[in-house]
């Protein structure tokens, strides 16, 4: 009798353990791991795959950005026409929350966009809307220190001018949105050379 009590006790504290971690309020420079746990740098391992930069309401999802950079590609080989929606004012571009949706559109179009091509879609991952890049680019420090406390890529910053990451995000048929290492917005204008077969960072994000 005492045997099975003491299991029925031990059986009742991992599921509230269990419990608790599910209901565990998620940060911003959390690693996302396989598995799709969210635990601390210093608890990741070598399972981790991205670090989080983004908490919905809920306290349990958002957005992680991947350890690693995909490549300094081009968005696409020419001036090439999407389904996309043209955003082009800076308060449009930083509305566009959607890089999941811009992802799929581009791949299910069929045709040749390296920046796009590069991420493992099939498993979740995509290339960023601008405004989910602004959003990251808000918490840069502290996506840096867990992106260095796990073995990651650092994003970077106004030290190093030349540094530029594409976004999903079309500006129109001949440019697409990319951020600077100030954190700057931009797109091909006089002052731009922001066409899209521009090679430029890739970077992919997940939801979690």
């Amino acid at each position: 009798m005492c045997k099975n009590v003491l299991r029925i006790m031990m059986m009742s504290l991992v599921v509230a353990l269990s419990a608790s971690f599910a209901n565990a309020q998620v940060h911003v420079g959390d690693i996302l791991c396989e598995g799709n746990r969210v635990v601390s740098p210093a608890l990741a391992g070598s399972e981790a795959i991205a670090v989080v930069f983004y908490v919905d309401g809920t306290g349990q999802h958002g957005w992680a950005v991947a350890l690693h950079d995909s490549g300094i590609l081009s968005w696409a080989p020419n001036c090439y026409n999407t389904p996309l929606r043209d955003c082009v004012s800076q308060a449009a571009a930083a509305a566009d929350l959607d890089g999941y949706n811009n992802t799929r559109i581009i791949i299910e179009q069929g045709e040749e966009h390296p920046a796009f091509q590069a991420l493992d879609f099939e498993n979740g991952w995509y290339l960023p809307a601008i405004g989910q890049l602004k959003r990251l680019y808000s918490k840069l420090d502290k996506v840096n220190e867990s992106l260095s406390a796990v073995g990651g890529d650092e994003f970077s910053s106004d030290t190093d001018p030349n540094w530029e990451c594409w976004s999903s995000t079309e500006y129109n048929v001949v440019s697409a949105w990319y951020m600077t290492a100030s954190g700057e917005l931009r797109f091909k204008d006089e002052s731009y050379n922001g066409t899209k077969d521009g090679r430029r960072v890739v970077r992919s994000v997940i939801n979690f």
